[in-house]
Order: structure tokens, then sequence, then C-alpha cells
């Protein structure tokens, strides 16, 4: 079953330094893929490690289908999270790896057919008997992506899942995270720096600058209706021209804009 989450004006604070995440507040539908853009250091791996149960919520509230989960334990979530770092067993071959959370779930349970039907979803039958050190990055990344996809979750969490990866690789993957994830109709939450990545996948884009949630529209509307001076200068590729300007609106004449010497 997919997953609705909110999270209402929820906060992370280390020691007595300032706000890593401050009152953040978001409602994701269930099955929506929504992306967590910005710069890095914004905290948006901080909110998707706080929906996991991985970070504890300093202030706020974090709801599960409607219920609320602060204290929940991350295993009781029912989600699967993908890093950019593919975390396999090098010990494992690649079909344990991927098996990995089933024999957890129930060691007795014949997991092969799940298995083997993960991977072909993936398009790596032929790599699950070798081991992790024998695949290039892209197939170690499509490994763990069928480790979390085995486990049939409420939520995938991506956590910057391409940054190591070649730009080649990258938009070929990322094709490929789309439609699994259309097709699975799983909630998910992608976090990443990079604004192809968010434009291209996300069914809307949630952009963070200092822990604070700028802006959340779909990809075309934050692009096109920026609500601030951040997201128009941080979205687009050539970047935006800022120009400083007065506007002089007297209520008898006619508007003006002075740009002074600026071109």
């Amino acid at each position: 079953m997919t997953r609705a989450i909110s999270l209402h004006s929820v906060s992370k604070t280390y020691g007595r330094a300032s706000r890593a995440v401050d009152r953040f507040s978001l409602d994701i539908a269930p099955g929506e893929f929504l992306v967590l853009l910005g710069p890095s250091g914004c905290g948006k791996s901080t909110v998707l490690r706080m929906i996991a149960g991985l970070e504890d919520i300093t202030e706020g509230d974090l709801l599960l289908d409607g219920e609320y989960s602060n204290l929940m334990p991350p295993r009781e979530r029912g989600m699967a999270m993908v890093f950019q770092n593919f975390a396999l067993y090098p010990n494992m071959t690649n079909r344990d790896n991927i098996g990995f959370p089933l024999r957890l779930e129930n060691p007795r349970e014949d997991r092969t057919a799940r298995v083997d039907a993960t991977a072909r979803m993936l398009g790596i039958e032929s790599v699950l008997d070798r081991y992790p050190s024998q695949l290039s990055g892209g197939e170690r990344q499509r490994v763990a992506m069928g480790r979390a996809i085995s486990r049939r979750p409420s939520a995938f969490l991506m956590d910057e899942p391409l940054s190591n990866l070649d730009a080649k690789l990258r938009s070929r993957l990322r094709s490929e995270i789309a439609r699994l994830t259309a097709e699975l109709g799983v909630t998910t939450i992608y976090v990443t720096h990079d604004q192809a990545e968010a434009m291209s996948l996300g069914d809307r884009v949630a952009v963070m600058r200092g822990g604070v949630l700028q802006q959340v529209s779909a990809p075309r509307q934050v692009y096109a209706l920026p609500e601030n001076v951040f997201v128009a200068a941080f979205i687009g590729t050539p970047r935006i021209n800022l120009l400083q300007a007065v506007v002089y609106a007297p209520l008898d004449g006619r508007m003006s804009i002075d740009l002074g010497r600026q071109r």
C-alpha cells in the first residue's frame, strides 16, 4: 500500500547550533513523486532522514496516513531508502543483496521468485550471481534499487542516488527511475541538488534554502512563476538576470522603472 506523508511545522536542531530544518510543512499524496531540491547543506537530506526515522524530530509532527508517527521505529514505517553510495554488502552476491530485506522479514520464505521478478524489472538478471565489486556503477545502483523494490515498500526515499555516476549514465538511470516509480505507483521522495533531475522527475518540486521551504509547485510553475528571488536565481540554465531597480508609480502619471547604469 502506498503512503500519504505529512510534515507539520517540523524542525531539527543539533545541540545549540542553528536549526538544520526550520518549521517545514508539506503534504505528499499517495503515489506522488516529490523532489526535494536545494544547494548542499540546505536540510533536504535531514528532512528525508526524519521521515525515515533515522533522525529525531525536534519540533513538529510527522503524520503517516494521517497517524502521528514521530516515535514510530524506522522498521515499522515500511519505507525503503536508496543512497548515493549504493550501500551494498560486498561479501554477498547481488541476488543475496536484493533478497536480504526479505530474509529479515521472513527467514523461511522462498525469496527466489520476488528477487527474479525484481531483477527482470531492472534488467539485471545476468549479474545476479556476481558480487558488487564485479559490477559497473550503474549496475550497482540498479542492485541497490532492486533491494529497495523487493521489499514492496509503502514509500521510496532516495538520497541523491545518481550523484556518483557520470552524466550519460545519470540520464539513462533517471529515465529508469521515472518508469519504475510510475509502474509501481509508490510514493517517492527524491533528494537532489541537480535541477535537471528535479524538473524531469518530480510531480512537484520543493525548493529549500537554509533549512526553510521556499516553494512547492509543479516543475513548470517553479521555473515560470518563482515565488522569491532565491528560487528565480536557483532554477534555470542559463541563470536568470536579476537587476535592482526603482519603480516610480505616481497616482496621476505613467509608471516608470529606473535601472540606473546596469546592463
